[in-house]
């Protein structure tokens, strides 16, 4: 994030801003998601209070949504690992919704989530440029929301990253390493403690796991 003044300053002297996109595809409506937050550390809790954020968003204008297939790359810093499948269990039994995961192949290319955050950041970095002062994730809000009503925009905050930590520390002392993730494509809530793993979605091969 810069002020307009300091553009030709070195990198360094910015703050440094991440953003968690993501895009929602239903039967009556669509939306997408841009997440701002100063916490650039993209860990287990920030990826569980970004999806709270966007479950709970969704769930007040879709109340009766049963079924969630969430479709990601497959980075293991952040989805693609044994604190993220433990939480999904947990995500689906809160929300009592049938829940999968789909990783992309790596060579997938930019999909929509790309193109979203880079639409926000475009508009921001334009109204810098004209003067506009964005020193936060509540600045870059605000910019933002001036800009575009087609992307829904709320920060991750600090309060949300520890209400994760709280309630997933204890949880996440139960996760359990799988074999061959790297080679898994697809993961899907079975019941209150089971998860269910293929190779590809429609795979007839699988492996289950019990929490």
């Amino acid at each position: 994030m810069k002020e307009q003044d300091e553009i030709q300053k070195a990198h360094w002297n910015s703050k440094p801003l991440s953003i968690f996109t993501a895009y929602v595809w239903s039967k009556n409506e669509n939306f997408a998601f841009a997440l701002p937050s100063s916490d650039i550390t993209h860990d287990k809790f920030v990826v569980d209070a970004a999806l709270e954020i966007i479950l709970n968003h969704i769930v007040t204008i879709l109340p009766n949504i049963k079924v969630v297939d969430c479709f990601s790359d497959g980075a293991a810093s952040q989805f693609k690992q044994r604190f993220h499948f433990r939480n999904l269990v947990q995500i689906a039994n809160e929300h009592n919704i049938d829940l999968s995961w789909h990783f992309f192949a790596t060579s997938h290319g930019k999909g929509v989530v790309d193109g979203i955050g880079g639409t926000v950041k475009r508009l921001v970095w334009s109204a810098i440029l004209a003067g506009e002062v964005c020193r936060s994730a509540e600045d870059f809000i605000k910019i933002a929301k001036k800009k575009t009503k087609k992307v829904i925009l709320i920060e991750i905050t600090k309060n949300n990253i520890d209400t994760s930590k709280n309630k997933l520390e204890s949880i996440f002392k139960t996760a359990k390493s799988i074999p061959e993730t790297l080679k898994m494509h697809s993961v899907k809530v079975v019941d209150n403690n089971t998860l269910e793993f293929r190779y590809y979605s429609s795979c007839f091969q699988k492996k289950t796991v019990k929490y």
